[in-house]
């Protein structure tokens, strides 16, 4: 049997999503910043934090005479594991994540569990209703799509239809009208 996940209080949890927009927001596209899951479906207690965002990139001495481009967001994540604001969350098998798109931290000071998603312009509004959750939605979505013959690319531009082309998502709503279902409003779902 599974652990219960530990909840945590929603003012606690916005407190810490706010500290850690004001790091990244700099970092990040303009309006390519938000936080998702259940702090953003406005839910009383959440299991953790999760943040999608749109990187900006710099470059960075690499060597002597040689730049190299690093997403700005995980330069300022590496001085928050530095700074021991944040560390890196172990799994229940004893593992870490933090890959180039999907960082798994714990907010040092409280506990909290804050996941960083990294997207790109073309999938921001598909990966933000998947990330925005819960999972119920997103595989109403998932079966929606499917009983047209069309795939749900949650981390992508859009929608793959019947004949594998690809439709283009350009808003939350598209999402759901593409597919013939109401928008809901992210504490709706």
């Amino acid at each position: 049997m599974t652990p219960a996940k530990t909840k945590h209080p929603r003012a606690a949890a916005i407190e810490v999503a706010r500290q850690m927009c004001a790091a990244l927001k700099p970092c990040c596209e303009p309006d390519r910043l938000i936080v998702a899951g259940s702090l953003r479906r406005r839910r009383d207690e959440v299991g953790d934090i999760e943040i999608v965002y749109v990187s900006k990139t710099v470059q960075v001495p690499d060597g002597l005479f040689d730049l190299v481009t690093r997403q700005a967001v995980d330069q300022m994540l590496d001085h928050l594991l530095q700074t021991h604001a944040l560390a890196r969350r172990v799994s229940v098998i004893g593992r870490t994540a933090w890959g180039q798109k999907n960082k798994l931290a714990t907010h040092v000071a409280t506990g909290i569990g804050v996941d960083f998603f990294a997207t790109t312009e073309e999938a921001w509004f598909n990966y933000l209703v998947c990330r925005t959750g819960p999972a119920e939605s997103n595989t109403r979505l998932a079966s929606t799509a499917q009983d047209r013959g069309w795939k749900w690319n949650p981390y992508g531009p859009g929608f793959t239809d019947a004949r594998g082309e690809i439709v283009p998502v350009k808003s939350e709503r598209d999402v759901f009208e593409l597919l013939g279902l109401d928008y809901l409003e992210p504490w709706e779902r």
